[in-house]
């Protein structure tokens, strides 16, 4: 299929699980992938993958919670895809746990790496999403599960992700961003 033709995909956390599924179903689609992560074996490994079934894709090392990474990223995609169009905002540490047991440092893990390491990569992507750009930010339905015991704090992160989606929805669609 080659719905996708010629676009550029960055996806967060794309080394592994449900970034690397989205990794592979984009490439599919005819994009080219940039995979981006902490780890550069699994990012290899998903980018060869998608080479083998025919695919273009580039492994990015990025730790989503230092600005400095996000920038890099960003800018190495567009140097060597030439653009980018689709951002997927997946990588996140799970702050999971009941409410008394959690660390403050556990729980800020999760904003750094879900809300506010989504803020910052659609910051960085902006310039060069406008016109016909797509952001895609994974959020989760803990925040409403009937026992959100050992979920709030996690539930909480994706929230906010939620309500930033929904903000960028508002102030960016006039310039033919969809956001999901």
């Amino acid at each position: 299929m080659t719905m996708l033709k010629d676009k550029v995909a960055l996806i967060t956390g794309g080394g592994q699980g449900v970034g690397q599924g989205i990794a592979y179903a984009l490439a599919a689609e005819g994009a080219k992938v940039a995979v981006a992560g902490r780890t550069l074996a699994t990012l290899e490994e998903t980018c060869e993958e998608i080479r083998r079934r025919g695919g273009t894709a580039m492994a990015v090392i990025c730790d989503v919670m230092s600005q400095d990474d996000i920038d890099r990223c960003v800018a190495e995609v567009v140097e060597a895809f030439g653009g980018l169009q689709i951002l997927v905002n997946n990588a996140q540490v799970v702050p999971l746990g009941r409410l008394l047991d959690v660390s403050d440092e556990t729980f800020m893990k999760g904003i750094d790496s879900g809300p506010l390491a989504t803020l910052r990569m659609m910051r960085a992507a902006y310039p060069h999403l406008k016109g016909d750009g797509a952001v895609i930010n994974l959020a989760s339905s803990a925040a409403v599960r009937w026992d959100a015991t050992g979920y709030s704090l996690y539930g909480a992160t994706k929230e906010a992700i939620r309500s930033i989606s929904r903000g960028a929805a508002c102030e960016w669609a006039w310039m033919g961003f969809a956001l999901t």
